[in-house]
């Protein structure tokens, strides 16, 4: 399960930023002001007003504590392992319903998180003991306004917005195919999906977003922030790859184009059987793998149309995986790709098993071509809740032979058995570095691979030696490195949206040399630093 599938996310934390300013406007202006608009507390905040929801019988707040029957439920994360305790759990539906319970959480000083979908990798929603989860999975609308900008709430899934935007609107945000994550973390730490190598990020596209935001002052404000609005474009900036949880509670990302998608695409599920797989043809696959993608993802290159996933299982799986999306209706560059992936390999055959924490996928052929909102459908990796744990890379270059040694060793260890353990190498670049790392929060322009290490398991008593496993996988891979993929020559740090709190330098790793700008708007526009987890933007 990834973000490339959609699921892995420090997302879900769904949050934005807040002001020391405030400029005041009436509901109305919220709307369809072109810059930024600030709306203070007890003022008219939400798109429709507060006593039109209330009386057409649109979604109320619903407030779940210790006592309600639901309440475990809706303190547990898509992760079985982050079940909290918070004093309570507050449903929203509306900008103003979370203007409310922002400005409780403030006056009575409890802790506030936010979640979306509950894909938060690590416990930084349901880990707020005595505090407040505000909960916007009734935030869902997708709309349009009269400027042609595309709003999207915060409690959208990706379903909810592959679905609404391509059938409205015949237009799609490149994002991740789990379509139970939540949107607003996923973009705010710079989401990527199947599309991305063609289009790019999903913060590529960002121009607006509405942020529920405390001032120094603790009131609470409605902020509309605006690339094209000196004073505020730098709140924009921060949600485009500066992760979920620092700045304030996203309620509406706005987008000023987005693009069309493929009508058609090649979908393929291939596999190699593990018995077949020698040191060598490991090898082989790698560099095969890594030296493709070294030469095809450049911006314009003809194989941006393409996408890939290599799912090196643990020998347990009994199988390798390669899951490939190809844009239009040409075959042939997938078979080109497949040809070149499996020199010295062997052919590979037809995916017959379950890779990680996903459902099979068994098509009668290995090629499928299909109308792109269907395979997009048929990629679902959300999967099954489980307990889990992640770690990431980028990568600017091919794995060098001590990775992959490490990778092996890793992967054929005799004294661990777990057919869900899997090294996840995901297609990156083409699109995705065509803007400079300064350009967004995202700092990592120029990779070409993205890495994401998985394990997952239900019994807690299995905790221990699956933790062991990935950490010293981790660290065996990075070993020249001190155990962590710094920005060298090969390496580029790690993804926001895998998070790891197992990381030492997580800042630079995750931000690299953006950390500092990030700062400063944590300074402007989180001053109380009211929005805060383990590994959230630090005040400078």
């Amino acid at each position: 399960m990834s973000e490339s599938d959609g699921a892995g996310l420090r997302g879900d934390l769904l949050t934005g930023a807040t002001s020391r300013r405030r400029f005041f406007a009436g509901a109305g202006a919220l709307a369809l002001a072109g810059g930024a608009v600030v709306v203070p507390v007890g003022r008219n905040v939400d798109d429709a007003s507060a006593a039109s929801v209330a009386a057409d019988g649109s979604f109320s707040a619903v407030r779940v504590g210790p006592s309600d029957p639901r309440y475990h439920t809706l303190s547990m994360g898509f992760n079985q392992r982050w079940v909290g305790r918070p004093a309570y759990i507050q449903v929203v539906g509306s900008t103003g319903q979370v203007v409310d319970a922002v400005r409780e959480a403030v006056r009575d000083r409890l802790r506030i998180t936010v979640r979306g979908g509950g894909h938060c990798y690590e416990d930084f929603v349901s880990g707020n003991r005595g505090g407040v989860i505000i909960d916007l999975s009734q935030m869902h609308g997708v709309s349009r306004s009269s400027d042609g900008t595309f709003w999207l709430q915060g409690g959208c899934t990706n379903w909810d917005v592959y679905t609404e935007l391509y059938k409205r609107f015949d237009v799609t945000l490149p994002g991740g195919s789990c379509y139970s994550v939540g949107l607003g973390g996923h973009v705010a730490g710079g989401g990527y999906g199947l599309l991305s190598r063609q289009f790019g990020l999903t913060v590529d596209y960002l121009s607006a977003v509405e942020v529920v935001v405390v001032n120094s002052d603790r009131s609470v404000s409605v902020v509309t922030a605006r690339w094209d609005d000196r004073r505020t474009r730098d709140l924009v900036w921060g949600h485009t790859g500066g992760g979920g949880g620092n700045f304030g509670v996203i309620t509406r990302y706005g987008f000023a184009r987005l693009p069309r998608p493929p009508q058609e695409v090649w979908l393929s599920t291939v596999a190699w059987d593990w018995d077949s797989i020698t040191p060598a043809r490991f090898r082989a696959l790698l560099e095969n793998y890594g030296r493709f993608m070294a030469a095809n993802s450049r911006p314009g290159s003809p194989y941006s149309r393409l996408f890939s996933l290599l799912k090196l299982t643990h020998r347990s799986a009994g199988q390798i995986v390669l899951l490939t999306q190809v844009s239009g209706s040409d075959e042939s560059l997938l078979q080109s790709f497949l040809a070149q992936i499996s020199r010295g390999v062997g052919g590979p055959i037809a995916q017959t098993r379950a890779v990680g924490a996903e459902q099979t996928i068994t098509p009668s052929v290995a090629n499928r071509r299909m109308p792109w909102l269907q395979a997009t459908q048929t990629l679902n990796g959300s999967g099954p809740n489980q307990r889990g744990k992640y770690k990431s890379a980028y990568m600017i270059a091919p794995f060098p032979p001590e990775q992959i040694v490490a990778v092996y060793a890793a992967l054929t260890d005799p004294k661990y058995d777990n057919p869900q353990a899997l090294l996840q190498v995901d297609s990156y670049g083409c699109q995705v570095n065509a803007r400079s790392p300064t350009a967004t929060a995202v700092a990592q322009r120029s990779s070409i691979m993205k890495l994401q290490y998985q394990t997952y398991w239900t019994d807690p008593a299995d905790d221990d030696v699956n933790l062991a496993w990935i950490r010293r996988f981790y660290r065996s891979v990075y070993a020249s490195t001190g155990g962590a993929p710094i920005p060298n020559r090969v390496t580029d740090g790690c993804y926001v949206n895998y998070p790891d709190v197992d990381l030492r330098h997580w800042a630079r790793l995750y931000y690299k040399q953006n950390y500092r700008r990030l700062q400063h708007v944590k300074a402007q526009w989180d001053p109380t630093n009211t929005f805060h987890y383990s590994q959230s933007i630090r005040l400078p």
